[in-house]
């Protein structure tokens, strides 16, 4: 996937198909990790469900609505080389760490309880607020209207960024369906990623247009959870 994603990339330029060959890692991996632990359960049905349906909204992202992303801004910020290297680095970074709950969760031999209720929980949760702030933005986006508009309500006047706090809660209900302490590898990388490197770029890019406006959104709303950060 990776050296699949480096070929597009230098073909194309576009980093889109970085992050698409990036997280559709995760399938194959989860497949892999599922095959290596058998017999097949309840637990192996259940990760793998959620493992497609969150591949699938990222691939409904990134083919129909990515010139509404953060990912398509990257275009113009990155330079060629770093273009791409994006599909290595997205391709390891999902096999090792992003899908590392679900090695520990397909050798859990218990029955389904109480923690994988509470995952589940999560991350219906984190599906809704993740999927409805990027319809809502792309809805938003979307209208002539509100070209340069900043949009500052519904989920967006929650956090700042709504669409990565539930992808974050995804990856907090992985590590729990992981049941191991080795699982939480995965939202501490999730949340360090956004925290560190594509919040900070996107904030920078609001502020330049938006100037007073995201000023003003940014002094009474939450950066990237909900009334805490």
């Amino acid at each position: 996937m990776a050296a699949a994603g480096m070929v597009a990339v230098r073909r194309t330029g576009q980093t889109e198909l970085g992050f698409f060959f990036g997280f559709n890692t995760m399938l194959p991996v989860t497949f892999i990790f599922i095959l290596s632990a058998p017999p097949v359960t309840a637990r192996h049905v259940l990760v793998l469900v959620m493992v497609v349906l969150y591949v699938t909204h990222i691939n409904w992202l990134l083919t129909f609505h990515h010139r509404y992303t953060a990912v398509h801004k990257l275009n113009s910020q990155l330079p060629p080389r770093q273009k791409i290297f994006l599909p290595f680095v997205l391709a390891n970074a999902v096999g090792w760490g992003y899908c590392l709950p679900f090695y520990f969760a397909v050798r859990r031999p218990a029955p389904l309880g109480m923690t994988d209720l509470l995952a589940v929980t999560v991350y219906l949760a984190g599906t809704a607020v993740h999927f409805g702030s990027d319809l809502q933005k792309i809805r938003f986006k979307s209208r002539p209207e509100n070209r340069h508009k900043l949009l500052t309500e519904g989920f967006w006047s929650w956090c700042r960024h709504p669409n990565y706090f539930g992808d974050f809660l995804i990856y907090v209900s992985f590590a729990l369906i992981g049941g191991s302490l080795w699982a939480w590898v995965a939202p501490v990388l999730n949340a360090a990623q956004y925290l560190f490197d594509a919040i900070p770029k996107n904030e920078r890019w609001a502020a330049e247009h938006y100037g007073q406006a995201w000023e003003a959104y940014a002094s009474r709303t939450k950066r990237f959870i909900p009334g805490i950060l």
